[in-house]
C-alpha cells in the first residue's frame, strides 16, 4: 500500500491526526501506553516493539496497529523511523 493510501484508509476507519511522523536513531521509550489506537505505516528505517515481551521489527511497508491501553516497549533502528500515523479515541 503506498502511502496516499494508507493516509484515505485511515481517515476513511476513523482515524485523526494523521501524518508523517519521525523518531530520532536509536531512539528508545520505555513501556506505555496511550489512551487511543494508533495505525501507523514504516515509511523509512525501523523500530521494533516488545508487546508481552515478544519483540517485532517493523520496516518500510509494514503496518503496526495497537490497541488503546496495549503496553509497550519502542526500540528505533540506527536510520532512525519516518512513519505515516493516526489515532483514534
Amino acid at each position: 500500500m503506498n502511502r496516499k493510501a494508507f493516509e484515505l484508509a485511515l481517515t476513511g476507519d476513523g482515524f485523526e491526526n494523521v501524518g508523517l511522523k519521525e523518531m530520532e536513531p536509536n531512539c528508545h521509550n520505555d513501556a506505555h501506553a496511550h489512551d487511543f489506537d494508533v495505525r501507523a505505516m514504516v515509511v523509512e528505517g525501523d523500530i521494533t516493539l516488545t508487546v508481552d515481551g515478544k519483540k517485532r521489527k517493523y520496516s518500510p511497508g509494514d503496518i503496526i496497529e495497537m490497541e488503546r491501553g496495549c503496553m509497550h516497549i519502542e526500540d528505533v533502528g540506527d536510520q532512525g523511523m519516518k512513519f505515516v500515523v493516526g489515532r483514534r479515541a
